[in-house]
Order: C-alpha cells, then structure tokens, then sequence
C-alpha cells in the first residue's frame, strides 16, 4: 500500500513527511522510517483540483506499515482554535465522512479498499489545541495533569459530540477521537 500511494501520481504532489497546520503539530514516532508510511495533506489534494465547490475534508492522512500487509490508517483533522466553542462538530463530520466516501472508497478505493491489504486499525482524530497548553509545560507529567483536570471538566462534551457519529470503512466501525498536541503519535502495531 505504501508503495501505491508514494507512486500514484495524483497523490505524489500532496504527499509530505511533517503533519503540521496552522501551528498544531502531530509527531511520526521516531523509529518508523519514511519507508513504513506515508502521509498525504488531503485538503491540499482536494484544493488542487481546482473545483468551483471544493469538498470539505480532513486535513491529512497517515498510513503504517505494521508488516504482512497489514496496515493502520490515521486520519487527521487538526484545529487551531482558542476556544473549543468554535469547534464547529458538523463540519468536522462532514470533512471525515466525504473523506471516507470520496477520498478513500471512490478516488483512491483501488488503494484503500484492496483486498489484498487488511487494516489492523483505523484511527479517526479530532487534533486541537484549544486550551492553548501546547508549550506550556516543561514535561509531559505536568501536561497530561492539567489535561486530565479538562477532560474531566468539559471536554466530555466534545467528546460526546463527535463520538456520536460513527463511520464504517472496510469492515470497521471507528468513532473519532478528541487529542490534544502532542497526541496522537504517529506510530506501527505489531501485535
């Protein structure tokens, strides 16, 4: 799979090694070479059409080699809002699922829909930053406790938003998922 989608040449234009937009960074572990996946800036590929009405669409995906044709698919919407109010939850539904059902299963569904290839997961990711604690903190400890004390504040009601929605692709129900840089790590499953 990594390899049809580094040589497709609709993709190749669009595809890149760092998952940043608009200041919200998403890590690639460091121990997966760039021969283990590949990454394609959707928004991009959509906007080079040059469409009068350009879908919306998530911002990127990710796809790992996790070995024996198996493959974890990342797809990733990542958000620079200083407030999660203006997380506008039916338009990150909307971008997700065109993404599936255009992107993934009518444009690319020779890539992404091959028999040949099974997904040991796929994961659906809402990326955002709007409690703007991104740098604040000298080590992950003193992050992930203040995240915990939001989390348990108010973002179960983000959480419950997009979690209520869920997406089937190729034999698997997925949900999407809140994060806050740093998380998700991009990264292979080898079990």
């Amino acid at each position: 799979m990594i390899h049809q989608i580094k040589t497709n040449q609709k993709l190749v234009p669009y595809l890149c090694n760092e998952i940043e937009d608009y200041g919200i960074h998403v890590e690639v572990d460091e121990n997966l070479t760039e021969e283990k996946y590949a990454v394609i800036k959707v928004d991009d590929f959509y906007n080079g059409l040059h469409l009068s009405a350009v879908p919306k669409s998530i911002d990127f995906l990710a796809a790992v080699d996790c070995e024996c044709d198996a493959y974890l698919l990342y797809l990733l919407e990542l958000k620079n809002v200083k407030n999660p109010k203006f997380l506008i939850i039916k338009d990150i539904h909307e971008k997700f699922q065109n993404t599936i059902d255009d992107f993934l299963t009518d444009r690319f569904g020779e890539i992404f829909l091959n028999d040949r290839y099974r997904y040991k997961d796929i994961k659906l990711y809402l990326i955002s930053d709007a409690y703007s604690l991104q740098g604040k903190y000298k080590n992950f400890e003193q992050y992930k406790a203040v995240r915990d004390k939001i989390d348990k504040r108010d973002s179960l009601k983000i959480d419950c938003s997009l979690g209520g929605k869920i997406y089937k692709f190729k034999n698997k129900v997925v949900r999407i998922q809140y994060e806050f840089p740093p998380n998700p790590v991009i990264r292979r499953i080898l079990t």
